[in-house]
């Protein structure tokens, strides 16, 4: 009997042993999670379930299996927090949370989202307020050929913000075959974009000029050999006080880059067109403006 009775006692330890083992291997596939949360009365829920485990030095330590887990802690009059933790076996993987007091909790957020600053981010007044504008402009150009320089200045009173409606004026700083342009009249000005740093301006004169003489001076004829009266000569001269009055429409393209709510550089293209032979032509611009 006793050869019998050896493999008995063999199938009994092992059928005795076998769920220890198993105990024992699903423990080394746990994972630990270590917890310290302030204020320590805080509700801890893993996955859905409220958690009660061992305090070590108010660090609660959870035995988790692998994978993610969604953790989120909760106190009373305090900001619920939650986050989700990748859980490996065997390692330990601690939280530290803080939980915000409903004290120094910030505003609760409106249903509409705050207006952006005017000017892509400058902060100052609102883009919808009407005020009046003052815009220093130097513009080139080119009459016969020729590159003519102007100073001059526009302005007006802006409506919301968009609109500017004003007047404008200029003068040719240099001389042209020894004569003069100047011209002026009311603007019209249409901005687009003036939330965004960078901007669209339609920009428009329209009004009347003078091309004049200051000095006796000189051109070439448009005939050439031959000047006033049909006399053959290379060359005729405008008498001192010589003028010539002619209307003039200017439409110009504007880029804008927002300095301030007050301060604008703007640059232009546009195209110059009067009611007088040889002073149409493009014309380019640089201008400052101060103001609304």
């Amino acid at each position: 009997m006793l050869p019998y009775r050896v493999p008995a006692c063999f199938v009994a330890c092992v059928l005795f042993l076998a769920p220890i083992a198993a105990v024992a291997q699903q423990g080394t596939d746990l994972g630990t999670l270590s917890i310290q949360v302030r204020p320590p009365d805080a509700e801890i829920v893993i996955d859905g379930e409220r958690w009660v485990g061992s305090e070590i030095a108010g660090v609660m330590v959870i035995q988790l299996p692998p994978g993610v887990h969604r953790v989120e802690l909760r106190s009373r009059g305090g900001q619920p927090y939650s986050t989700e933790i990748t859980i490996r076996a065997g390692e330990t993987t601690p939280l530290n949370v803080g939980l915000q007091s409903a004290e120094t909790r910030g505003p609760e957020p409106s249903g509409r989202p705050p207006a952006p600053p005017p000017y892509g981010g400058v902060s100052g007044r609102s883009v919808s307020e009407d005020g009046f504008v003052m815009a220093p402009d130097f513009r080139f150009s080119e009459i016969g050929h020729d590159t003519a320089t102007f100073v001059g200045a526009y302005g007006g009173w802006v409506f919301a913000g968009r609109l500017l409606v004003g007047a404008g004026a200029y003068w040719q700083a240099d001389s042209t075959n020894g004569l003069h342009l100047a011209y002026g009249g009311p603007v019209v000005e249409w901005r687009m974009f003036p939330n965004s740093k960078v901007g669209l301006n339609f920009h428009g004169l329209v009004g009347a000029g003078q091309l004049y003489a200051d000095h006796d001076s000189f051109r070439y004829s448009t005939n050439p050999g031959r000047g006033p009266g049909g006399r053959v000569v290379p060359y005729y001269t405008y008498p001192y006080g010589y003028s010539d009055f002619f209307f003039v429409g200017e439409p110009e393209a504007q880029v804008v880059v927002h300095l301030g709510t007050s301060i604008r550089v703007v640059g232009g293209v546009g195209y110059r067109a009067t009611s007088a032979n040889g002073l149409d032509g493009a014309t380019g611009s640089i201008s400052m403006q101060f103001g609304r």
